[in-house]
């Protein structure tokens, strides 16, 4: 049995280093091509001649490593800033990002109500075209070297935002699926408002959480260093689960936290090369349980969410950064940064058909999130040359004295 996992996990890391010396070649994102390769050799991986290509299968092992490697990303983004930096945005970063989760969502509902015409169906579609995938932005980021950047610290925050609206979201999810619609305020309010208080409090009081960390990590032993932070890791995502917050948006806030202290760049070092390593085994993971076969279904239905998605999301992004104070290039950055769409997706549309929603849910979700996984790259690498060219359009409509706009 040992032999087999290994024998398993041997083969995955074979098409993961695959995918990634492929994706280096093409000078692409190594993050749809990993998906696919986990496609392509899964458990609903195509014949061909004759022969499956299902070669390798989802153990417990593998998710496990796809656990961590979220985690690690997570972590990661956090140590880039901190918490002081992300409680200094205030008031800005709530406008923006109420206004962001708030129209993306409402988008969503009316697609959704456009092609089902059914209030349930309707909210599931919009979670799925209306949440963005942490993993996927955060992978973004990195290749694109882009943690730095003082927009990044907005796109944190509505990560953030969106865990505490996801809790919001389930409840009100399942009571419409499971419980025949009929939802109490009283049942839901008080997990969101201790969500929401943890949040709050972790980012406000950061840079003193970190003061009190700080001397009590055992900096002299890298030994002693590197299980101490992993066991801080793992700890806080057992804590934050219990709280009903999404594992990995606890590892954001620890990094958070950690960034104000002084061992924050040696911890960088330490986590990096973790991070892409199990980061590159959690997109090959998402890949295998994605069954190509069933997406015939919803092509129509998961094009025109694509289009409108990207376009939405684009006028949304933009706006939400204008009120945040991010314009020119860097609202472009974020608006075209956080169009990925992840496995939360999946897991929503999964969650409706067992409650007897519509079959058609779970291959719109899959091929959904992987057709953005394609796109969104290289929307968001391209992000400057977008802004180049609005800048070029605002000089060429004249003014009304009859003059063009200058492009400064």
């Amino acid at each position: 049995m040992n032999h087999d996992i290994i024998f398993n996990l041997a083969l995955a890391f074979t098409f993961i280093s695959l995918a990634i010396f492929i994706a280096n070649k093409l000078k692409f994102s190594s993050i749809p091509l990993l998906i696919l390769a986990g496609m392509l050799t899964g458990p609903h991986a195509p014949d061909l001649g004759g022969i499956s290509l299902a070669l390798v299968y989802q153990t417990e092992s593998m998710d496990l490593l796809a656990r961590l490697g979220v985690l690690l990303m997570l972590f990661y983004l956090g140590l880039e800033f901190s918490a002081g930096k992300l409680a200094a945005a205030g008031s800005s970063l709530v406008k923006g990002g109420t206004v962001y989760v708030g129209l993306n969502f409402a988008r969503g509902l009316a697609f959704g109500w456009l092609f089902f015409h059914s209030w349930p169906e309707a909210f599931v579609v919009a979670g799925i075209t209306g949440i963005s995938s942490s993993a996927i932005i955060t992978k973004l980021l990195v290749e694109l070297k882009r943690t730095a950047n003082p927009e990044t610290e907005f796109i944190l925050g509505i990560m953030v935002f969106e865990d505490v609206f996801l809790a919001v979201y389930l409840s009100v999810l399942t009571g419409l699926l499971f419980s025949g619609g009929n939802l109490a305020a009283r049942e839901i309010v008080p997990g969101v408002v201790l969500i929401f208080a943890f949040v709050v409090f972790i980012i406000a009081c950061g840079r003193r959480i970190g003061a009190a960390l700080e001397p009590r990590l055992p900096a002299k032993s890298a030994e002693s260093f590197t299980v101490v932070v992993f066991t801080l890791l793992l700890l806080t995502a057992v804590l934050v689960e219990t709280l009903h917050i999404a594992e990995a948006i606890g590892a954001l806030l620890l990094g958070l936290v950690m960034a104000e202290t002084v061992h924050a760049r040696r911890v960088i070092q330490l986590v990096s090369p973790m991070r892409d390593l199990f980061g590159a085994v959690f997109f090959f993971s998402f890949g295998l349980d994605i069954d190509y076969r069933l997406f015939g279904d919803a092509l129509y239905l998961t094009l025109a969410a694509v289009l409108l998605t990207v376009a939405g999301n684009v006028v949304t992004g933009l706006l939400a950064s204008w009120l945040a104070g991010y314009k020119s290039k860097r609202g472009f950055n974020v608006a075209f940064t956080i169009i990925a769409r992840g496995e939360f997706a999946v897991i929503v549309a999964s969650l409706a058909v067992t409650a007897g929603a519509s079959p058609v849910l779970p291959a719109f979700a899959a091929l959904y999130v992987l057709v953005l996984a394609f796109i969104s790259p290289v929307l968001a690498k391209n992000a400057p040359s977008f802004y180049r060219g609005y800048t070029r359009l605002l000089a060429s409509l004249p003014r009304p004295g009859g003059r063009t706009h200058s492009a400064g």
